[in-house]
């Protein structure tokens, strides 16, 4: 239904962006059946009340960054895609796990697993491994982003430094065929590619609502060490577009 009034669109576009935390500019503008411009126009607006957030190509819900607040957004599609990952956790070693909602639901699958090294920039996911007898868990220090809830920063990044990982286990806020994964913060991008780059694999697990997308904190990571784990069949052909940024799509 078309919105005639600024107000009532407005309105509209809130709930919206409440209900699925991130949305494009595109999909806002078919909705309300309106012109991407208007839609730029009351985004900058809602943006300047502190109702949202305005991301590359789209929105995000004001509150919608924090770790308590994302974790419930797409939670059946987020552990579709985390439980995947599983065979690909070694017997022994160090993994790393970032610090997004997505890597926390996989984190519980690792409650009787023993003799694996688990790092992690998140407070959450650090108390949930903390709690398993037979990890032994890391806490990547720094400076509290309080935007996402994740450690960021120079302190963060000489940890990483000074350790090795046999896997990666990462999620993004977005993925786009072009520019990779992205994350609406670049301090947060900025620590998944220090803790890639430490990894002898690194294995990227997002729902399907996250393609498609970008936000400006692009990251990245060498090809031929990569695995895509998502809540789709590997034949979707939704995941065509992304088999030449990983080695395999599972």
């Amino acid at each position: 239904m078309k919105h005639r009034f600024a107000i009532d669109r407005q309105a509209e576009l809130k709930r919206l962006v409440a209900d699925e935390g991130t949305v494009a500019v595109g999909v806002l503008a078919d909705r309300l059946e309106v012109s991407e411009m208007t839609v730029r126009r009351d985004l900058r607006e809602l943006e300047g009340q502190g109702a949202l957030a305005r991301v590359h190509g789209g929105a995000v819900a004001g509150a919608s960054l924090r770790f308590g607040s994302r974790l419930a957004k797409h939670q059946r599609e987020k552990q579709a895609a985390a439980r995947k990952l599983i065979e690909l956790v070694p017997a022994r070693g160090a993994i790393y796990l970032d610090g997004s909602t997505t890597i926390y639901h996989f984190a519980e699958a690792l409650a009787k697993r023993d003799g694996l090294l688990v790092a992690t920039n998140n407070l959450d996911t650090f108390l949930r491994i903390s709690a398993y007898p037979g990890l032994e868990a890391v806490l990547i220090g720094g400076q509290l982003n309080r935007e996402t809830d994740n450690f960021i920063g120079r302190a963060a990044q000489r940890v990483l430094d000074s350790l090795a990982f046999d896997v990666a286990f990462c999620s993004a806020f977005a993925l786009d065929e072009m520019v990779g994964p992205s994350e609406p913060a670049v301090a947060d991008a900025e620590i998944k590619e220090a803790a890639c780059s430490r990894a002898s694999r690194v294995c990227v697990a997002v729902n399907q609502h996250k393609l498609g997308s970008r936000v400006p904190g692009s990251w990245n990571f060498p090809r031929e060490r990569a695995v895509l784990a998502t809540d789709l069949p590997r034949t979707d052909p939704r995941l065509h577009p992304y088999r030449d940024r990983f080695a395999s799509i599972i």
